[in-house]
């Protein structure tokens, strides 16, 4: 008797099982981020999630706003650990070239700005303007930390903002690839020490 009040295309929980909303959402990251927002359906989230499409559309009315919510999680999932990495005791080089090397490995298949890009025509202003808060406040979160090595002397006082985005955009820019495929370094790693090498460059001078 119970079941016959659930709303329709609501999905049964199980008892300890990972709650079908996160699954859902977590599954769309994953599919926006490895065939774009437009050849992922809803069909494809319900089929990999192993629930029905009207569970999907239970959760989220439309394909726009399961990709805002999915952007959102990612980025989210972006800054927290990129403030956890910065936050270690390590030197602050050291913890940069940590970040760079992570985000590397974890946006490898990923262009943040043509991901966005792409999705953009299907979006309302209000899913935009998410989406717009979603990059500001992962930029605000590493210039907090930025923030912090200015205060202990490691950077300057001056502009952190500017010092924050200077190193996002270099970090960007590392992601470029030729026609065929091939990037700058062989290796996250090498990526890492090179684009900290040249930001702490600019540091020193700035100092």
């Amino acid at each position: 008797m119970g079941d016959s009040k659930r709303n329709l295309g609501r999905p049964r929980q199980q008892e300890h099982a990972v709650p079908t909303k996160v699954r859902v959402l977590s599954t769309a990251v994953s599919l926006f981020v490895e065939q774009g927002y437009k050849n992922v359906a809803m069909d494809d989230v319900a089929l990999r999630c192993n629930v029905t499409k009207a569970t999907v559309y239970y959760y989220y009315s439309t394909k726009a706003e399961l990709f805002t919510a999915a952007f959102e999680a990612l980025m989210s999932r972006i800054r927290n650990s990129s403030m956890e990495i910065l936050s270690t005791e390590e030197p602050f080089e050291k913890r940069l070239e940590n970040l760079v090397t992570i985000f590397t490995y974890a946006t490898v298949n990923i262009d943040v700005d043509n991901f966005i890009k792409e999705a953009t025509p299907s979006l309302s202003v209000d899913q935009l303007l998410k989406i717009e808060d979603c990059k500001n406040t992962m930029y605000d979160g590493i210039e907090t930390c930025f923030i912090r090595e200015a205060e202990n002397g490691i950077l300057p006082k001056e502009n952190t903002k500017f010092f924050t985005h200077t190193f996002l955009a270099l970090l960007t820019m590392s992601k470029q690839r030729d026609r065929e495929g091939k990037g700058f370094f062989e290796t996250p790693e090498e990526t890492a020490k090179q684009v900290v090498r040249f930001f702490w460059a600019g540091v020193q001078n700035g100092k």
